[in-house]
């Protein structure tokens, strides 16, 4: 195994793509995968990621065979996975590790794989593989949430999207804004709003206050709205936000989609609605890479690094930054202070006049056709 840099492959390359099973993440990943496939046509490419993502993992056009190295007893599987990928399409040729986990590392290592894009242990498993020396791959040591990043980097990246970040350190060219999602007809009618208010870190959630004057807003605007989400004890222990949708339910009109849909249906609900209003999570992702007009409410979370740079998504930050969970580089679950300042700083007024204005500007072809 050797660092890639850009080296060529053999005519129709094995090559094997590892992430974390975020929804986000492996959305992200998206624009990676269309590169590697534009670069490399004929190429075999297996996904590896996990149990959570399996249903967009498998649902892709960019995958060939995936695998899950993140979901209970998954890893008993992977050598006669890997034993089966061989002999079909030969030994790997490139392996991209996206993930900094420590398990993906040691996977990217049983890879063995003649290339190596990201984090690798050596063949022995006693140390990590060394760096290339080049100057782009620096960018794995760096944190990419860093305000100066382009300041220091700025010839190699356009953005500090983590979907170009990636696709650069891989050597591969493409539209890095366009992310992709495997979309299906939900079996239900989708309310012109669709709202999602969980997190993986409950740091990231908007206060309940603030969702609620949202909904009445909408509901004189005779607006009907959607929730998505996991089913509600999946919200409760992974998105810290079944307490709070709880309240909202019992407080207003808001119709519960939670667990309803599976991922590619959400994705085709999502492209449906007229507009999204949600925090930092895997929904945001996906409205994201169906085109629907996204409302995204960041404050405890890198938004250069994760919101895609595309005119359809809007962020909106509050009116009080604070520092704290970047200084600890948004390794805390919750917020660090008292009052949880950067999300209630960010005005239900604020978000409602947003939306608004995507929904006006949505109304405004129809009236000039209209015959007068």
């Amino acid at each position: 195994m050797e660092r890639f840099s850009g080296q060529p492959l053999r005519e129709r390359p094995h090559i094997a793509v590892l992430f974390y099973d975020a929804i986000g993440d492996f959305v992200v990943a998206t624009p990676l995968l269309r590169g590697v496939r534009d670069k490399y046509p004929g190429c075999t490419l297996d996904y590896l990621g996990g149990e959570r993502t399996r249903q967009l993992e498998e649902a892709s056009r960019l995958v060939d065979s995936r695998f899950s190295v993140f979901g209970a007893g998954t890893l008993t599987d992977l050598p006669g996975y890997l034993t089966e990928r061989r002999a079909l399409a030969g030994d790997f040729d490139l392996a991209v590790n996206c993930d900094d986990h420590p398990v993906a590392a040691v996977v990217a290592a049983l890879l063995a794989p003649r290339y190596v894009v990201g984090r690798c242990f050596d063949g022995e498993l006693r140390s990590p593989l060394p760096d290339s020396g080049e100057r782009l791959d620096e960018l794995w040591r760096q944190d990419w949430a860093d305000a100066d990043l382009l300041g220091r980097y700025g010839d190699l990246l356009q953005t500090q999207f983590i979907g170009e970040i990636l696709c650069r350190l891989a050597r591969v060219e493409t539209d890095y804004a366009r992310t992709e999602a495997p979309v299906a007809e939900p079996p239900l009618a989708v309310p012109p709003i669709l709202i999602a208010t969980g997190g993986k870190r409950s740091a990231k959630l908007w206060p309940a206050e603030h969702w609620l004057a949202l909904l009445r807003h909408c509901q004189r605007r005779g607006l009907a709205v959607g929730l998505l989400g996991d089913a509600p004890a999946q919200q409760r222990s992974r998105y810290h936000s079944a307490d709070l949708e709880d309240y909202l339910l019992g407080n207003s009109a808001l119709q519960d989609l939670r667990g309803a849909l599976s991922l590619p249906q959400v994705a085709g609900a999502l492209q449906r609605a007229r507009a999204c209003v949600t925090v930092d999570n895997g929904i945001m992702h996906l409205a994201g890479a169906v085109g629907t007009p996204t409302l995204a409410l960041f404050g405890a979370s890198p938004w250069r690094v994760w919101a895609p740079p595309v005119p359809h998504l809007q962020v909106l930050l509050g009116d009080e930054p604070c520092p704290l969970c970047a200084e600890n580089r948004f390794r805390n679950e919750a917020c660090l202070r008292e009052r949880h300042v950067c999300l209630e700083s960010l005005a239900p007024s604020l978000v409602a006049e947003r939306l608004d204005g995507l929904l006006s500007a949505q109304e405004a072809p129809a009236r000039q056709r209209l015959p007068y």
